[in-house]
């Protein structure tokens, strides 16, 4: 079966196109989906294996906990913080306020690439990791955008910034603000990042996302949800604390603060929570491929009035009760394993060395060169992980 991606805006673009297009060279190749050779239309992420994960840490140099996840379960099973209704809290992070981050891996990296905490936090973990048997590293992020684009749903303008290092293709998240301002509540997390392999079609991709919590038994499970009813909008508390004796080494010009246990939790435990107004409706066209795509088993729905939350509803992606919803991401799954299988081809086309961008604009997906002096280096550690690709 064979597909053919039109890509469609809406409405205006909240992007300027000094942004999209700065350090760009005209002209662009647009880029459009002509796949051929799926036997059916499902296309189904497969080995789905956890590699690494790491928690930001504040300071002047770039610093991260690997993998950073006794505190982050520490906060989630044992540390009770109180002031909401008198009643104990469970809770992975403090409540989002104030400063939030739209993209904290670049804010933290300034001029240097925003990939680099992926390789920090996973060579920490694995000795010899075989990056160059990959075709795609990315944020999930990048590929919802490219997904929304698929399905016609996307208002906004985007750009993504790719390399080719051997035969993987790198992508950069790019945005024109990297932190907002939070007035009211938002919900939890924006601190704790996962790196994720799995096959996507014909694809291998190593993809990193956001974490809000996880669980690892049963009757943590009920302690999560029955928390979530004695809370109320507008109380505060600070975040869980690393292990003083966690030893400080450094990767790749950052600085690595590495925690115990040495291990990722399974994938079987993830959790993403969402948080709404009970008027409010989940978008489900929206939330079941954020879970997919990253193989987010479980969604806590968790809606409040006036400030104060109720029942917790649990979903698991899985269940029958998603089906629906499975079935209406299938068509779009494929979609988006064409349109990246298409990008790969035309980056690829260009060869190792060229800085390019995808950019959506105007209703179109095109690809531009990006002017020598603008690309953000990875350095010699990195690109000797990724052996060259004789030329055909």
């Amino acid at each position: 079966m064979s597909y053919r991606t039109t890509v469609r805006t809406f409405g205006p673009s909240p992007a300027s196109d000094s942004f999209l297009l700065k350090g760009l060279e005209d002209p662009p190749e647009t880029i459009f989906t002509k796949a051929a050779g799926h036997s059916s239309s499902r296309v189904e992420l497969r080995n789905v294996k956890p590699i690494a994960s790491y928690s930001w840490i504040g300071g002047p140099t770039p610093s991260i906990a690997v993998p950073g996840e006794e505190s982050w379960l520490k906060g989630l099973t044992i540390k009770l913080l109180r002031g909401f209704g008198g009643r104990p809290l469970l809770r992975p992070f403090p409540a989002d306020s104030g400063v939030h981050y739209v993209d904290r891996n670049t804010s933290c990296m300034g001029h240097r690439s925003a990939l680099i905490p992926i390789f920090a936090a996973v060579d920490s973990l694995h000795d010899d990791f075989r990056y160059r048997d990959f075709d795609l590293v990315t944020d999930r992020n990048n590929l919802r955008k490219l997904l929304r684009c698929i399905d016609g749903q996307h208002e906004k303008t985007f750009r993504i910034d790719l390399d080719v290092l051997g035969k993987t293709c790198l992508f950069t998240r790019r945005e024109e603000t990297l932190e907002e301002t939070i007035t009211e509540f938002r919900g939890f997390g924006h601190d704790h990042h996962r790196i994720i392999s799995y096959d996507f079609g014909g694809l291998k991709v190593l993809l990193r996302y956001e974490v809000d919590a996880c669980v690892e038994s049963e009757s943590e499970d009920d302690s999560f949800l029955a928390s979530f009813s004695a809370l109320s909008i507008g109380a505060t508390g600070g975040a869980s604390t690393l292990p003083d004796d966690s030893a400080f080494s450094s990767r790749f010009g950052m600085k690595v603060k590495l925690t115990s246990p040495r291990s990722v939790v399974p994938q079987s435990s993830v959790i993403e929570i969402t948080t709404r107004a009970a008027r409010r409706e989940l978008d489900w066209k929206e939330a079941y491929p954020q879970l997919y795509l990253s193989q987010t088993p479980y969604l806590y729905l968790a809606k409040h009035t006036r400030g104060t939350f109720g029942r917790v509803e649990k979903f698991q992606i899985n269940s029958k009760g998603m089906a629906a919803h499975a079935r209406e991401a299938e068509a779009s799954m494929a979609k988006l394993e064409a349109l990246l299988s298409a990008i790969l081809k035309a980056v690829r086309k260009h060869g190792e060395g060229v800085p390019l961008s995808l950019v959506y604009r105007a209703g179109e997906l095109k690809l531009y060169k990006r002017k020598q002096g603008t690309r953000q280096p990875f350095g010699k550690d990195i690109l000797s992980k990724f052996p060259r690709v004789a030329a055909t």
